[in-house]
């Protein structure tokens, strides 16, 4: 056998390693989504610490499978040999994907901004706020504002 055959014999063995880790992973994935499904029945009758530890494990999840997909697109051995269309479709998807997230972004906002502002309108003060304004000292931001006397403020504080 002579080397050429050797290069493509070792090209073929790579590939096919490549297709069978591939397929685990798609069936890993497969289960794995499954399993959240299944939890979604689980959870709608959980307390409010078990939703917000929920929710920051999805999120968790899906930071997860956006590094796996970066490192995907970012290998040259994998997307040099993707077709156009292929490409085309995972952008269009990823976009829409990517404006369904913003949305819950906005909504989730929206929705707490109303939250506040009722509570506001009806001078209730949350004890959780309470508290952290009195271990900041009893500085606010002035109403509009994002900068305090103690520096920067995160949007969500």
């Amino acid at each position: 056998m002579g080397s050429e055959d050797l290069k493509r014999q070792a090209i073929r063995a790579h590939i096919v390693g490549l297709i069978t880790r591939l397929e685990n992973w798609v069936k890993d994935q497969k289960k794995f989504m499954d399993e959240l499904q299944k939890y979604g029945d689980y959870i709608v009758t959980q307390d409010r610490l078990s939703l917000l530890l929920s929710a920051q494990a999805m999120l968790y999840y899906i930071e997860r499978t956006l590094k796996d997909f970066e490192s995907w697109l970012n290998n040259p051995m994998i997307t040099s040999i993707m077709p156009i269309d292929m490409l085309k479709e995972l952008e269009e998807r990823l976009r829409d994907i990517a404006i369904e997230f913003v949305k819950l972004d906005i909504d989730h906002t929206s929705k707490y901004v109303d939250i506040l502002k009722k509570m506001e309108n009806e001078n209730e003060i949350p004890d959780i706020l309470r508290l952290y304004i009195e271990q900041r000292g009893g500085i606010v931001p002035q109403r509009g504002g994002q900068q305090g006397e103690q520096g920067e403020v995160p949007r969500f504080m």
